[in-house]
């Protein structure tokens, strides 16, 4: 099998290992990455900061929307199309994805597609192709963590929530703390949703400044997210289209 030869290797097509790679080119060395999803741009640019910002704007659009009676402006028969937002937002993802590739041509990095397995401490596997390199860079970021409860496989991840969610769900339970949970959870409450959001402990953001914590929970309570303190996840259920969680005899929507 023949060995293609390379100075650096990078493992894993985001934001750090594109940098790292067309930096390595610029400065005239033989470079290569590997990333094993037919995208480019890794989470933030597929499934974190850019599809997120694009759902936030959504939702900003619709809290103006819903204030504008209290400063002269009337409307009738307000209606939102998800789908419709979402198809904008997947190709407004797959022409960065092209910027990425485009640019990784242009820089002269040369681009393989599948997943990548070390033969040594120099050369990889990716499909039939032997790649060697003088330095391999292993930039392939982290996936999320899912909780180890019994039916945990019936509820999605917040990467999913931008890949497989077609349609606003009309209830939707959100399981954690953190800022992704927080964004998405008040994101689907004012698109719509009836939105709960399952903590540990009494308060979301504890890494964060207590300031922000404490002014957001009463915020978003306002708003009509139902926030369910002090509870964790006994097991998961599937029930009918939705699907149910059952957390310490409270009964939430999955999403």
């Amino acid at each position: 099998m023949e060995t293609h030869k390379y100075d650096m290797l990078v493992i894993g097509g985001g934001s750090g290992g594109i940098a790292t790679a067309r930096r390595a080119a610029s400065y005239g060395k033989k470079v290569a990455l590997v990333e094993r999803q037919s995208r480019l741009g890794g989470t933030c640019v597929n499934v974190g900061c850019v599809p997120k910002k694009i759902m936030w704007n959504t939702s900003n659009l619709k809290e103006s929307v819903l204030d504008a009676p209290d400063y002269g402006f009337s409307y009738e028969n307000l209606k939102f199309d998800y789908k419709k937002i979402r198809q904008a937002r997947s190709d407004y993802v797959k022409r960065l994805n092209g910027i990425y590739e485009r640019n990784l041509s242009s820089s002269g990095v040369t681009l393989y597609h599948g997943q990548a397995h070390f033969v040594d401490k120099n050369t990889v596997i990716v499909g039939d192709k032997h790649i060697a390199a003088d330095h391999i860079v292993i930039a392939v970021g982290g996936t999320p963590q899912v909780g180890q409860a019994p039916g945990y496989e019936h509820g999605i991840t917040s990467d999913q929530f931008f890949d497989v969610l077609d349609e606003l769900p009309e209830k939707v339970c959100v399981v954690g703390a953190g800022y992704i949970a927080v964004e998405l959870v008040g994101i689907l409450r004012i698109l719509g949703s009836h939105a709960d959001l399952v903590i540990r402990y009494d308060k979301f953001l504890r890494q964060f400044d207590d300031s922000i914590s404490d002014h957001l929970i009463p915020e978003m309570t306002a708003t009509g997210v139902n926030v369910i303190k002090n509870t964790t996840v006994g097991r998961v259920e599937k029930k009918y289209k939705w699907y149910t969680k059952s957390v310490q005899h409270q009964w939430c929507r999955s999403w």
